[in-house]
């Protein structure tokens, strides 16, 4: 069998975990829905799959009860978090994660104290890089009301500039997906500074009334990510509902988008391998030079669905274009659980393949590696 486990994973998309925020119900954490139906997760198989690797971890025997496997966690992350945390990054061998500081979609952002908790948890263990996710930034730190459409551009492109300058930025990322679906289309300025003055109110709106400014953020998005030698990342497949309409979040439906020029100059990672359209996501990685793809949130929310999902990946998209990634937001054991168990998916996948004489083992260690490290490594640059 293959084994995986001594090479150093990093985690090509992940967000910052927030202990301030964790809910008293802790099945809610391998659950993606943002809403309502507390103690419905504990039923859910991703939530069981984390209780027997916490059991593993901790030295609980095996028939532990569920509620004395979160007792140890909670006692554990209560006494000492940033001890916590590096146990957890420890062993699942994270060696760096790419957060989207821009988490969470809806209500309130991170705060200060929030951000230097996750700093002060993953110091001396494990190396950060920012994703500039563009909603979040025009929305929550950018958007006055009264502000003018050209003072807008102004200030993101401004924003771009200097945060790039001050921090160590892997790309820019959209979720565009959720406000207004994949859809993207060409928007003139006119077109866009009009549907800016009329609908946009620097938030989430459930109409998608503000599509054409925010697809014109996002072409732009597009510009200063090429203009700074930055990815560009974008959301595909499901999400946090009822934010995200899985109906509008197939890969396929962003090809104006990749087939403008300044997308064939500029790396694109189309993140959670668009699931469940993981072959459209695959198929577009395939075909187009500079289009990437992510496992991330298949391995962490959905049970055992990234068995399949994976495959699908694997075998459509070129190797040395897939990276692992979590998805991890809110709650550290997100990222750990998703990193150890996903080690076991990519040994017994590639395994499987060897021994029907697809690979060679020495090319599926190979590939393996390429997936949990090196890939991300290149395609970012970091």
């Amino acid at each position: 069998m293959l084994d995986f486990s001594g090479i150093p994973i990093i985690d090509a998309h992940g967000h910052p975990f927030m202990p301030t925020r964790e809910k008293e119900d802790y099945s809610y954490a391998y659950s993606m829905c943002v809403h309502g139906g507390l103690g419905d997760f504990r039923y859910l198989t991703s939530f069981q799959m984390a209780l027997q690797e916490y059991k593993r971890l901790f030295g609980l025997p095996a028939d532990a009860p569920g509620e004395t496997v979160i007792a140890a966690r909670k006692a554990k992350a209560s006494a000492d978090y940033p001890a916590f945390v590096k146990e957890l990054y420890r062993d699942a061998g994270i060696v760096a994660v790419l957060a989207d500081f821009g988490y969470p979609i809806t209500g309130e952002g991170l705060t200060g104290d929030e951000l230097l908790a996750f700093a002060s948890a993953t110091a001396d263990v494990c190396e950060v890089y920012d994703l500039i996710r563009i909603e979040t930034t025009c929305d929550r730190l950018l958007y006055r009301p009264g502000l003018s459409f050209g003072e807008m551009l102004d200030r993101f492109g401004s924003y771009v500039e200097s945060y790039t300058k001050g921090h160590r930025v892997a790309g820019i990322k959209t979720v565009v997906g959720y406000y207004t679906g994949l859809g993207w289309r060409p928007v003139s300025y006119q077109e866009a500074r009009q549907n800016y003055e009329s609908a946009y109110r620097g938030t989430y709106l459930p109409g998608r009334a503000d599509k054409p400014f925010r697809d014109y953020m996002v072409y732009l998005g597009l510009e200063l990510a090429h203009r700074h030698g930055l990815v560009f990342q974008i959301h595909t497949g499901a999400g946090d509902p009822p934010a995200c309409d899985l109906r509008l979040m197939n890969p396929n439906n962003l090809y104006e988008l990749l087939n403008t020029e300044i997308a064939g100059k500029t790396k694109i990672v189309l993140v959670h391998a668009g699931f469940p359209y993981g072959y459209e996501a695959a198929f577009l990685a395939a075909n187009y030079p500079n289009v990437y793809t992510d496992i991330s949130s298949t391995v962490s929310y959905l049970g055992r669905a990234v068995e399949s999902e994976f495959r699908k990946v694997l075998d459509v998209c070129p190797h040395n274009k897939i990276m692992f990634g979590s998805d991890g937001g809110g709650f550290v054991d997100q990222s750990w659980f998703a990193a150890n168990y996903f080690r076991k998916v990519l040994g017994e996948v590639l395994n499987e393949y060897v021994e029907k004489g697809f690979f060679t083992r020495a090319y599926a260690a190979e590939a393996g590696k390429m997936i949990l490290h090196d890939n991300a490594k290149r395609i970012y640059g970091i």
